[in-house]
């Protein structure tokens, strides 16, 4: 029983590392984007929020949402409750909140709440073809 306990263990620990890699400064973040001139995606939480929790849990879970995010964008994570959550994005008024920035800090997109992921796939296809348009592509 235990070494199939074990062996269920070694097979679940490659799918509960596959997340979103996520950046956690907006410095860093913002360097990174302009460097591979990839989009900044900003996902802004509250430790009060519990619809952050779900949004964590199911949207940004999602196989295809965490691949697409990391391959096409550098994705930001900030608490709001912490100094420089409130330094960078003291303004939002709903948590959760998803931006969508240009390499260079220009809003693209905000979509604020709770998010299918259909939805949330429809946000960021509204936030590459701005950022296409932007680029003159």
């Amino acid at each position: 029983m235990r070494r199939l306990f074990l062996l269920f263990l070694l097979l679940l620990a490659p799918l509960m590392a596959d997340g979103i890699k996520w950046y956690t400064d907006v410095q860093k973040a913002q360097a990174a984007a302009q460097e591979s001139k990839k989009i900044i995606f900003v996902y802004v939480e509250a430790a009060h929020c519990p619809y952050c929790e779900e949004m964590l849990n199911d949207t940004l879970s999602d196989k295809d949402v965490v691949r697409k995010i990391n391959n096409d964008y550098i994705a930001l994570k900030v608490d709001l409750d912490t100094k420089e959550g409130q330094k960078y994005f003291g303004a939002t008024t709903v948590t959760p909140t998803s931006y969508f920035y240009t390499p260079n800090g220009k809003v693209l997109d905000t979509l604020e709440g709770l998010q299918s992921v259909e939805f949330f796939f429809w946000g960021m296809s509204k936030a590459e073809r701005l950022f296409k348009e932007m680029q003159g592509k």
